[in-house]
């Protein structure tokens, strides 16, 4: 799992042993933003992910960024920690898509590392650049998920939008029963094994439980 140090995976699914491999073990509040440039084109996401009580606490801890104990991080050390609590430098994709007119745009590698602590919960942000900005003509579609529905993310909030204010954003929610059972029937297909944590291959089974947001911009005036 490219997302997760072994130190961590190992106590996530400690937590979860009497759950298959492939249910989520990592819950986290999805946040976007789009920014748009001084010509109108959409050239980049902020991607908010806030992770679940759980899984912060085990980050802190295997990171040591409370040093004194006192059950709050430490700023310098969330600072020098902010972009290591994925593994971007093996590959990792970031777990978002911006489409437009249903083909996914590329996207550059993640900057502007931030790291926060709030509410029990390890926050982090960054920027994902396109690499050609794009103007909003045939629509604009985003979607953050894990492929793998080993994290599972929730969008509290719709996208904002930035640099345009003539934008929508409205939200196409999963319909998440179907999504559980269509999982379910893959799932039962599978054998497992003697192995509960053995790795299972469902394909881009998270899509199934992707919210979309689709973002139309009226023509400037």
């Amino acid at each position: 799992m490219r997302r997760l140090s072994a130190a961590v995976l190992g106590a996530a699914l400690t937590l979860c042993s009497t759950q298959s491999s492939a249910h989520p073990h990592v819950f986290i509040d999805g946040a976007l933003s789009l920014i748009f440039d001084d010509e109108g084109r959409l050239a980049a996401l902020r991607v908010g992910w806030s992770y679940d009580e759980f899984y912060s606490l085990v980050m802190i801890e295997d990171n040591g960024l409370d040093a004194d104990g006192d059950g709050a991080p430490e700023p310098e050390k969330l600072d020098e920690f902010a972009g290591k609590d994925v593994d971007w430098a093996a590959g990792f994709p970031g777990d978002v898509t911006v489409l437009q007119g249903g083909a996914a745009l590329e996207l550059e590698s993640p900057l502007r590392h931030r790291a926060y602590f709030e509410n029990g919960r390890y926050v982090t942000t960054h920027i994902r650049p396109l690499k050609e900005p794009i103007l909003p003509g045939e629509g604009i579609e985003a979607r953050l998920y894990d492929p793998t529905f080993f994290v599972a993310y929730d969008m509290p909030v719709l996208p904002t939008v930035e640099g345009r204010e003539e934008c929508i954003v409205t939200r196409n929610a999963a319909d998440t029963d179907k999504a559980y059972e269509e999982y379910g029937e893959k799932l039962a297909s599978v054998d497992m094994g003697e192995d509960p944590f053995a790795e299972v291959d469902l394909g881009d089974i998270g899509i199934l439980f992707a919210d979309t947001f689709e973002v139309t911009c009226a023509a400037p005036s």
